[in-house]
């Protein structure tokens, strides 16, 4: 369902009313991560995973030469197959550049989750054989337009040299949408696979399926099945356990930060004898002694439903009690999701607890548990409103999934994105939340432009978050369920930009803090050019900054113009272009800021850029109003 229009600005506008629009929705909506801050409550998402360690190839069958172990990778964006490569360890590198081998894991596996990062040059392919026999492209598919199942994200077609000519291809799966960066950035691929089934005769009783692909955060493929293994698999026998192979024999390719975790097909955690009590309930908090409350009903059921024990729609709690069943030792990760509060406990210990104080925010731990049986208590209040009281869990080889199914936990029905479509030569601006390195960002605003690409940007502290090429915006958060995220989320991969406030003070003790929250900066106003497009306003202290970021002539990449005006006799004032754990400047003149994007200096003012460090801390700069009233500097940002 696409919005057309949520907000567009066409003159002149202060900043002010907006900063009183987006403090009322803060205020309403801050007040959950406050308290969960007071509370000091850990919100685990996940157990780990385990990891590959690439200091050798140890990890891996014995292979071809062309597969090594490096420190760090570098490639020209711009020349084919380029790969350099520096001494150290943690990178798994094939040099190869023709019909060289592929290599496999030492481990065999079947339903699995995987997450890696991925380097491939120009012009390049690799892919990754699930089980050696399934495979999830990977290609240099950068700006490709209509991506096909041989470009990146996609999964491969199987093959049939039978077939008529041009239809040799079959049950190949496009990307839904290209989310390529540009070769020789560090790319992401977040991946569930579930292995085929067979049954005790060796009958096939289902397929291999990609449950999802996720390339650089967006999700570009979906329960996706196949009939049986891709074009050029390792292995043709459905039924046996294999290894993951990685491709070899197509070009040049890097690997880091390689993690899975293995599923099983069966063991659960269970539940016997839950037993249910609810009790007459008035007060604000968890009651501290249950025995002491009036008993209203008792009784035996087989889920968590509240709202079915319960003889009244408010001001009652309930105990749940039970054995809880444990098939293999190991470590869990347990979250509850309570409306108005709710308490955990495993023989007797208290292991999560919910006040109420944080409503219905999940909240998880892990606890070791051996093999056997545990005695398990779930306690439950409820004020006003909906009651709702859920167990997810977490084990060894054991998927997310509801303490009371066996299912695999779904997380809820997912509904079609709102989504907002640019429909006019001109920018479209959109005011909301915006989620940047894990943390909400609630005085932004969201840049559409009728070229295709975009960004979001933080007026509290005149920084550019991140940017993105088409398609646009999903507002669904901001719509749906009161609105209460107010979160704008980009529709494709959105590279986060690292350089935050645009002016710092070298030497300064806040030098290097490139996104503080401060109270003499921010921006004030900005402006529309004739195109729609903001130009920033921002002060630091006495320096007054113009912000303007712009596609490119052709369209395809950001153009960012600095203007600082102020006192020449500013001390050591610098621009700051970027900021992060790596800023490297590459042979072609191009620096790669944290692996992720490229950034372009067109314009320096006369002035040396430098990287200059803190710690574990890199940050590139251009000395500004050196003996000058202003000083501009451009950019160009290229992912």
């Amino acid at each position: 369902m696409p919005i057309s229009r949520i907000i567009r600005m066409n003159t002149l506008n202060k900043f002010t009313g907006f900063i009183l629009f987006m403090l009322i929705i803060t205020a309403g909506c801050s007040l959950e991560a406050e308290e969960k801050q007071e509370l000091g409550s850990e919100e685990i998402r996940t157990l780990p995973m385990q990891k590959l360690q690439l200091d050798q190839l140890t990890e891996f069958q014995t292979t071809g030469d062309n597969w090594t172990i490096a420190g760090n990778v570098q490639s020209d964006y711009q020349t084919e197959h380029s790969m350099e490569i520096s001494d150290g360890t943690g990178v798994l590198v094939n040099l190869g550049d023709g019909d060289e081998d592929h290599i496999f894991t030492g481990f065999e596996h079947g339903d699995i989750e995987l997450k890696l990062e991925f380097l491939v040059p120009r012009g390049s392919n690799s892919g990754l054989y699930f089980q050696g026999r399934y495979e999830v492209q990977i290609l240099d598919s950068w700006r490709v337009e209509e991506p096909q199942f041989s470009d990146l994200g996609g999964i491969y077609a199987r093959w049939d040299g039978s077939r008529p000519h041009g239809y040799e291809h079959f049950e190949g799966s496009a990307p839904s949408v290209n989310a390529a960066l540009a070769p020789g950035l560090w790319q992401e691929y977040h991946i569930l696979f579930r292995a085929p089934r067979f049954d005790d005769t060796g009958n096939k009783t289902a397929n291999a399926r990609f449950e999802w692909v996720e390339l650089n955060g967006v999700r570009v493929q979906e329960n996706v099945e196949l009939s049986g293994p891709t074009r050029e698999a390792a292995f043709e026998d459905e039924s046996e356990s294999s290894p993951l192979m990685i491709q070899g024999d197509h070009g040049p390719v890097a690997f880091r930060n390689m993690e899975y975790k293995l599923y099983g097909q069966s063991d659960s955690l269970t539940i016997s004898e839950l037993n249910f009590r609810v009790y007459e309930y008035e007060g604000e908090r968890m009651p501290v002694n249950f025995d002491e409350l009036e008993l209203l009903v008792e009784g035996t059921v087989d889920s968590f439903n509240v709202s079915q024990v319960s003889p009244k729609g408010e001001q009652y709690a309930t105990a749940f009690t039970g054995e809880l069943n444990v098939p293999l030792s190991g470590d869990y990760l347990f979250q509850t999701r309570m409306n108005n509060g709710g308490n955990f406990y495993i023989n007797d210990e208290l292991f999560i607890e919910n006040t109420g104080e944080v409503g219905g925010l999940q909240l998880g731990r892990i606890i070791h548990l051996e093999k056997g049986t545990h005695a398990l208590k779930i306690t439950h209040f409820q004020i006003r409103w909906g009651a709702y009281a859920s167990l997810v869990y977490e084990g060894p080889e054991m998927e997310r999934r509801s303490l009371v199914s066996t299912e695999p936990y779904s997380g809820g029905a997912q509904q079609d994105p709102l989504t907002v479509q640019l429909e006019s030569d001109r920018a479209e601006i959109i005011g909301g939340f915006t989620n940047y390195n894990g943390e909400k960002r609630t005085h932004t605003l969201s840049v559409g432009h009728p070229g295709g690409i975009h960004y979001s940007y933080d007026l509290n502290r005149a920084a550019l978050l991140k940017f993105w090429r088409n398609p646009f915006a999903d507002v669904s958060e901001m719509w749906r369920g009161r609105g209460h995220e107010q979160l704008l989320v980009p529709m494709n991969a959105a590279v986060e930009e690292s350089s935050g406030i645009s002016f710092m003070i070298i030497g300064s003790d806040d030098a290097f803090d490139n996104h503080r929250l401060s109270s003499d900066y921010g921006v004030g106003e900005y402006q529309l050019n004739s195109a729609g497009e903001p130009i920033f306003i921002s002060r630091h202290g006495d320096v007054r900054i113009e912000d303007h970021i712009s596609p490119s002539d052709d369209g395809t990449e950001f153009i960012r113009s600095l203007r600082f005006e102020g006192d020449e006799q500013v001390d050591n004032g610098a621009a700051r272009i970027a900021q992060g754990s790596s800023v490297e400047q590459l042979p072609n003149g191009l620096y790669r800021v944290n692996g992720k994007y490229y950034l372009d200096i067109l314009d320096d003012g006369g002035q040396s850029p430098e990287v200059i460090e803190n710690g574990d801390i890199q940050a590139l700069i251009i000395p500004v109003l050196r003996g000058q009233n202003s000083s501009e500097i451009r950019y160009q940002l290229i992912w």
